[in-house]
């Protein structure tokens, strides 16, 4: 029987620079939690298509020439270094002071990307990427909390993989 799933997760991120997947238990740390959320978290999947027609212009064919797969999240802890992961911002500074300063060029970070979602029976379902931001995050400071939404699209750091949900059963 097919599930009805509700509700939100938990969301990690880190940089990575690995060649497989890690443990669940090396990924769902509380140093690579990114604490509360706004908005839930959104995971698309779009194929690109191209379609074979005969002469008579019906289609016989259809092959997937690409395939994009993003995350959209809103951030509600604040947290300077989970900034510098979105863009090629650098981050800087000490103890007593530190300094996000865009502009000074450099390569995006690719970010191991994990959501975590208990089910009521407290199994798990989890959706993991490696990607990439580049698409530019938002925030606001005005009457509600900040919360800093941002996009990250997945890349093949590691051969065969773009993204995977696993689901406990």
């Amino acid at each position: 029987m097919s599930e009805i799933l509700m509700g939100a997760g938990e969301v990690y991120m880190y940089e990575y620079a690995g060649s497989v997947i890690p443990e669940d238990s090396v990924i769902e740390t509380e140093d690579h939690n990114v604490g509360h959320c706004s908005g839930g978290f959104t995971i698309s999947y779009r194929p690109t298509r191209y379609e074979v027609r005969n002469q008579y212009g019906s289609t016989v064919k259809i092959f997937i020439t690409r395939e994009n797969v993003s995350v959209k999240t809103g951030i509600l802890s604040w947290d300077l270094s989970r900034l510098a992961l979105l863009s090629t911002a650098k981050l800087t500074g000490d103890g007593a002071l530190r300094r996000l300063t865009f502009g000074a060029g450099g390569g995006l970070a690719t970010v191991l990307v994990r959501f975590v979602h208990r089910k009521p029976d407290g199994k798990k379902v989890r959706f993991t990427m490696i990607g990439q931001g580049g698409s530019g995050f938002s925030f606001e400071f005005g009457e509600h909390e900040v919360s800093v939404d941002s996009q990250l699209t997945a890349i093949e750091q590691v051969p065969g993989f773009l993204a995977s949900f696993t689901e406990e059963v």
